[in-house]
């Protein structure tokens, strides 16, 4: 058992930790896009120019070194338009939206608590910041409020991930990482070219950023592709990372009394997707906007969800105050 000593030392800790991840984001975010930069610069100087050689005497060249040239520049300005929505975009707040604009958008308290009592006879309270709760919201202890649909609070982009940017930072992930398994795809002989130092050089980026950016783009590629793939799966079982491990205390607690327990937010796995994205049939926009980097609104406000007909019981009745 902690003792009150011990106890009130745990929470200083995660106090200054808290503020420390709040105050350094600003640098994650410096550093995410040098990185991405340099490995850009080193891909369009290097890279590309070594795979795609141009030969005037065959048109299937031409073809290949622009569908190529096209084809990866879509790729840098999906990476650095989702980059860019995934910070900018609010997350969403209690008291306010995603795409509020100004504050006289934000709905009051009073007309908070009248909105969640059509759909909760009595709406919860968070224990930390004493607003009104709507369903799979919780408490961020870095920016200290509760964010709808709150999934984490990501240092990388000095946001947490919630019901409005989610789709954002998604596929944010999915970009970065196609595009690090295509660089090195496309990269491997030259950065082994890179390692002969006896070999010829006729590049302007030199061979030690060669090297660095395909070890990069090998160490995001299977660091960030598992975390890419660890999201999709939420994704198809309409679960946030809080919420899955909510969700397996859930569901250990209805084994040991002889029960099931049912994920009540989770649709099936494409209508789950076409929920999360806003696409398809019943939602907003086509499917292919999902390849266009162009400013997409989640479905619904974020407060009221959508439940199955079969759940034992809800998400938020497992724990109130998650981080």
């Amino acid at each position: 058992m902690f003792t009150p000593t011990r106890h009130g030392f745990i929470r200083g800790v995660d106090k200054i930790a808290n503020s420390v991840i709040f105050a350094i984001g600003p640098v994650f975010i410096i550093l995410a896009i040098g990185l991405i930069g340099m490995a850009a610069l080193t891909y369009f100087t290097v890279v590309f120019p070594y795979f795609y050689q141009w030969d005037d005497d065959y048109i299937w060249t031409k073809f290949s070194y622009y569908a190529g040239l096209l084809f990866s520049i879509y790729m840098i300005v999906c990476i650095f338009f989702h980059y860019y929505m995934a910070i900018r975009t609010k997350p969403g707040g209690v008291l306010n939206a995603g795409t509020a604009e100004t504050e006289s958008d934000d709905p009051t308290l009073r007309e908070l608590f009248i909105e969640l009592e059509e759909y909760q006879v009595f709406p919860k309270t968070c224990k930390k910041c004493h607003l009104p709760k709507p369903e799979r919201a919780h408490h961020c202890s870095v920016c200290k409020k509760c964010v709808l649909r709150f999934d984490h609070h990501c240092p990388w982009i000095a946001n947490c991930v919630g019901h409005f940017n989610h789709r954002y930072f998604l596929l944010f992930m999915t970009y970065l990482v196609a595009s690090c398994f295509y660089f090195v795809a496309v990269g491997w002989k030259v950065f082994l070219i890179s390692l002969d130092f006896e070999a010829e050089w006729n590049y302007w980026m030199p061979r030690p950023y060669m090297a660095l950016s395909f070890l990069l783009a090998v160490a995001i590629g299977i660091a960030l592709g598992g975390m890419c793939s660890w999201h999709y799966y939420l994704v198809f079982t309409s679960q946030t990372t809080v919420e899955f491990y909510n969700n397996q205390y859930a569901k250990r607690s209805a084994r040991q009394k002889g029960e099931v327990f049912v994920n009540p937010y989770d649709v099936g796995c494409l209508n789950n997707f076409r929920q999360f994205f806003n696409v398809g049939q019943n939602y907003k926009y086509p499917i292919y906007t999902i390849f266009l980097p162009i400013p997409i609104l989640p479905s619904g406000n974020g407060k009221v969800w959508e439940k199955n007909a079969m759940h034992y019981t809800t998400v938020n009745d497992i724990s109130d105050d998650t981080d």
